[in-house]
């Protein structure tokens, strides 16, 4: 149940910062950031399991992170890998460029699926749905974005509200302290009451407690948890800094993966 966290606009060093968890079952093979592509070099995790990413950021400036949308009954394996999404988000230039790659998806093809991407001058929300075969595309403005495993603003992710309460107050903030309250957002653990959430179907895969884990920030479960963490920073002169935690960030630290985004420099002669 994957979190990414948007604050657009608050500071004009800094124009767009992202914030994300990304939760996964612990068997599920995947790598840290490493250069997926060139032309634009593009970086990002890698599940190996599909060969695709959950989010990454490129030398364009530009950046994609993908929430599976819930489903009470799990996907269907026959679709294709969600995570070829974010891959060719990661293969474009500009914002518009992955507005007309979306175009061309076909969401039915797919297991539905949230994606939030932009750069310095423009942030997106991508809805898609197996049962449609448009994409939608909605334009996101100067504030805070919290995207759950669903819409932005659905009432069923108590964790969302959660992760705008602990960041919003320094969202205009030094990027010292800012980044300082992201990472405290991304290890929270609070989760709500049993009571105040959806019940899952009877033939759902989920339990009401399981339910309820699922609505911290940094989730840990027997099988299931937080599995990485990444903080970006973007500017017109594009993305100034990658962070990574290899890990829950309750528990392990960030690391500066910035300079993959540069080409090695070539040997002197």
């Amino acid at each position: 149940m994957c979190t990414v966290i948007a604050i657009k606009g608050a500071r004009p060093d800094r124009p767009l910062v992202v914030a994300a968890n990304r939760d996964e079952f612990y068997a599920r093979e995947a790598t840290g950031p490493r250069v997926l592509a060139e032309g634009p070099r593009a970086v990002a995790g890698l599940d190996r399991e599909s060969g695709g990413t959950w989010m990454g950021a490129n030398a364009a400036g530009l950046f994609a992170a993908l929430t599976n949308q819930r489903d009470w009954h799990g996907p269907d394996r026959s679709l294709r890998s969600r995570g070829e999404i974010v891959t060719a988000a990661l293969a474009c230039e500009t914002v518009a460029d992955v507005e007309r790659t979306l175009a061309a998806v076909d969401g039915r093809e797919l297991n539905s699926f949230n994606l939030m991407f932009g750069d310095a001058r423009a942030l997106r929300v991508a809805y898609g749905r197996r049962e449609r075969r448009e994409v939608t595309v909605e334009p996101l403005g100067d504030g805070l974005w919290v995207l759950p495993n669903d819409r932005i603003g659905s009432p069923d992710f108590p964790k969302a509200r959660r992760a705008r309460a602990l960041v919003e107050p320094h969202a205009g903030a030094p990027w010292p302290e800012l980044e300082a309250s992201l990472r405290r957002a991304l290890a929270d653990h609070d989760r709500p009451p049993e009571a105040s959430l959806p019940t899952p179907p009877a033939d759902s895969r989920f339990t009401a407690a399981l339910v309820r884990e699922l609505q911290a920030l940094c989730i840990h479960t027997p099988a299931y948890g937080t599995r990485s963490s990444t903080i970006l920073a973007l500017s017109e002169r594009g993305v100034e800094r990658y962070l990574y935690a290899e890990g829950p960030p309750c528990t392990h630290p960030f690391h500066d993966v910035t300079s993959l985004l540069s080409p090695p420099s070539a040997p002197s002669a």
